[in-house]
């Protein structure tokens, strides 16, 4: 079953929710932003003021802009090269960013005048249009010549990555079914997808892998060692995590080297 691109979303927004690098790095943006006192404010209002507004207005139009743009960029790309589809869905997100800033505007200092709320308007599209551009050219890795045609014949990197939220885009080490989920496992952390581990599994290409039972795959290069407990085959992974080796698989595991 394949991911809608609200359910995609949805969950870039728990993962970041879930790290706390993100509310972090928000809070040191809104830090920094109160003591410089962008458009007025440090003029207007107090140091510490200042600084709980630009942290309200960080972390709010930062959901605000995740939700939105990542939604608009998920579908757009279908028709658009990525960094297109980036900014079109960063100024998509402009107009409710724009509500975002005004609602805390309004809190902090009344109701702003229609000219205002225009230029408002005009200034938050700008800014996360060139956010989620900048954020989709970040994220593209630079192809030597001829990469192109190589990468249409041998992928550089699992397919599976894509369904990732890009903060756990990385190394695949463990791919493990939760109800009609799948937990896929990198060296960034962990993401939820929906969709059947047969399906995963054809998407780890060409990461070497072996699915080990029938609810687990493995990537080879991630198993630390192979042994028993409790009697029974177990494989552990640099990660710490141990995963179960079913009789179904076992002359696999064995061929690969992983179990004696």
């Amino acid at each position: 079953m394949n991911d809608t691109a609200l359910q995609s979303t949805l969950r870039q927004m728990q993962a970041l929710m879930r790290d706390g690098r993100s509310w972090m790095l928000l809070a040191l943006m809104g830090l920094i932003a109160g003591l410089v006192g962008p458009f007025g404010t440090y003029e207007a209002v107090p140091l510490v003021p200042r600084v709980l507004y630009w942290i309200a207005v960080i972390i709010g139009t930062g959901a605000m802009g995740t939700l939105v743009a990542g939604l608009a960029e998920r579908r757009l790309k279908t028709w658009f090269p990525l960094s297109v589809a980036a900014l079109i869905g960063g100024a998509l997100a402009g107009p409710p960013i724009t509500a975002v800033v005004a609602l805390v505007n309004l809190l902090a200092f009344g109701p702003d005048t229609p000219i205002g709320l225009l230029t408002l308007l005009v200034y938050c599209t700008a800014i996360a249009a060139a956010v989620t551009l900048l954020s989709a050219l970040l994220g593209m890795r630079p192809k030597a010549a001829g990469a192109e045609v190589a990468a249409a014949i041998v992928p550089d990197e699992p397919a599976l990555l894509e369904r990732l939220p890009r903060p756990q885009r990385g190394r695949l080490l463990h791919i493990a079914v939760s109800d009609h989920y799948v937990d896929v496992s990198t060296d960034k952390g962990t993401t939820l997808v929906l969709m059947r581990l047969s399906d995963a599994i054809r998407e780890t290409a060409p990461e070497p892998g072996l699915q080990v039972h029938r609810s687990h795959w493995v990537a080879l290069a991630a198993v630390r060692r192979g042994f028993r407990q409790g009697g029974k085959p177990v494989l552990e992974l640099e990660n710490g995590t141990v995963v179960p080796v079913s009789r179904t698989f076992m002359d696999a595991v064995k061929a690969a080297g992983l179990l004696g």
